[in-house]
Order: structure tokens, then sequence, then C-alpha cells
């Protein structure tokens, strides 16, 4: 009989225990506990200033000036800035790990995201950050037969928000067939929906605050930004021309930032310096064959 009692109250023992690490674990709790919605009052409302940047390390015969890339970096002051094209270590790039370089000569917190491997180093994405980057994962986007592309997504504790702020940074395929880039929007969209369930890795990511950059190659009026459209909302200013592409003489508007509709942002400030003249000492068009877009925004509600 005792012997009975000890396997039952063990069984109980094990089903308390299995409760209690479901319960810890819940979803809906840890969702609102992570990033519950909140109004900032007029004055408390945290501000951050974001950019992206296409450095041009894949163009052909283009040999990158990297001291010129980083004082264009530091015109910015940029508290994040995700940067596109960049070589680790390549033979065309001297050997240079591109993206340490440039955290060292901004003073800046980096990672690089890798993409592929190129002309025997690598190739891809890089994120530099004022702040620490805590935490930084790369997916391999849907590329198809073409170049593969990634994705960075890195989680980075911003001064003055009650919450961690979730960059993604992102180079889509540049072909003009779209099947392509429609997948690699999808892929972003499936993981702000949760569907990875990356909850091991980015705790309760669907309720955080996000922020998507990167070179798109995609105009506003294309289907790849309107599938976009339905997690995000671009950033956008009243009577801002938005062409960044190509530097000398801008024809289309490649490069976007988007913030998620979990959040209200006030645009206070929309810089993408297009018109060919120096903007904060820069003559933009003789860095790279992009213009950068750098947004000051202000958070609303979170």
């Amino acid at each position: 009989m005792m012997k009975k009692n000890f396997w039952v109250v063990s069984l109980i023992g094990l089903f308390s225990l299995c409760f209690n690490v479901y319960a810890d674990d819940d979803l809906v709790k840890t969702q609102y506990q992570s990033s519950p919605n909140k109004v900032y009052a007029e004055g408390k409302q945290p501000q951050i200033t974001v950019a992206n940047y296409n450095i041009a390390g894949g163009l052909r015969k283009h040999k990158m000036d990297l001291d010129l890339v980083a004082n264009a970096i530091k015109a910015m002051n940029a508290d994040i800035v995700t940067l596109e094209e960049v070589d680790q270590k390549t033979s065309r790039s001297d050997g240079l790990d591109q993206a340490k370089v440039l955290a060292e000569k901004t003073g800046m917190h980096y990672v690089f995201g890798k993409a592929t491997e190129m002309k025997g180093g690598n190739y891809g994405n890089a994120i530099l950050s004022k702040y620490p980057i805590e935490k930084n994962k790369v997916f391999l986007l849907p590329s198809g037969s073409f170049e593969q592309r990634s994705l960075m997504l890195s989680k980075i504790n911003v001064p003055s928000f009650d919450s961690p702020i979730y960059i993604f940074n992102s180079h889509f395929d540049w072909h003009e067939e779209d099947e392509v880039r429609m997948s690699q929007a999808r892929f972003i969209n499936s993981i702000v929906f949760d569907d990875l369930d990356l909850d091991d890795e980015f705790p309760n990511l669907a309720t955080g605050i996000m922020i998507l950059l990167g070179d798109f190659n995609s105009v506003e009026s294309d289907r790849v930004i309107k599938e976009l459209d339905k997690y995000w909302n671009r950033v956008k200013k009243d009577g801002v021309d938005t062409r960044t592409w190509p530097a000398g003489n801008p024809g289309l508007d490649l490069d976007h930032i988007f913030t998620s509709r979990n959040q209200v942002w006030n645009v206070e400030q929309l810089t993408i310096p297009n018109d060919g003249n120096e903007w904060n000492g820069i003559k933009w068009p003789l860095v790279s064959d992009h213009i950068p877009v750098i947004a000051k925004l202000k958070l609303l509600e979170q």
C-alpha cells in the first residue's frame, strides 16, 4: 500500500512540475509581460535615429574607401546603422574585415551577417550600433538560383526604451522578375507572424519593438513593398524625395525603413541626401552608388 501511495504522490508531483513549467511559459502571459502596450506621455517619448546604407562592396571595379565610408556613417549621427554589400576578408577588398574596420573607425559595436562566400572570403550585411548588440541571428533567405541573400536579426537595448529593439537588416534580390523578392518578403513576414517560433532565442519577438531596414531592390509601387506593408509601416514624410539609386542621379527608391505595426511612431525627421549637394560635409554620390536613408523616430505607443 505504501509503495502504491508513493507512486501516486510521485505522479502528482511530476504533473505539478510539468504544469508549473507550462504555466511559466504561457505564451499569452509572457507576451504581455515582455512588451505590453503602452502610450508614452508628452515629453517622455523615447527617440532613436536609425539609418540604412548600401556601401557598394559588391559593385564592379569599385574600390571602397573605408575612411570615406566611416566619415559618411559618422555624419549620419545615427544610433543604429544597417549596411548592405559588406565584404569580409575577400581578395577584392584586400582581405579586410570591412564591418570590423568600420566599427573601429566609427567607435560603434558591430555584427556581420554572412550571405554567401565571395572571392576567398564572405559577403553580406552588417549592423553598427552605439549600444552593445546583445544577440544576433542570420537567416538565409529563399534565393532560388540567384545569388544567396540573407536577413540579420539583432537584439539591442537602447537607453530610454522600456523594451529591447529588434533590428532586421536585409538585402533583396535585384532581378527584374520579382518572384524571389516576393518569397524573401514573405519569409520576413513569417517571422513577424511568429511562424518560425523563435521564442528560445528571441522571447516574445512578436510583441516587441521591431524595425526593418535594407536595400529591397523594390520601389514603393512594387508588389514586394505592398507585401511588406501587411505587417510593417514604411517610414515616410511629406515632401521628402525617397529616391536612392543610382546615387549620381537617383531615379529609384530601393532602400527603405519600416517599423512594426505593433508600435506607433512619429517620424521627426527623414533625411535622404540625394540632391547631389554636400550634406554634413559629405559628397554622397562619391561614397557609394546608393544614397542612405536616415530617420529620427519618436515612439508614441509601444
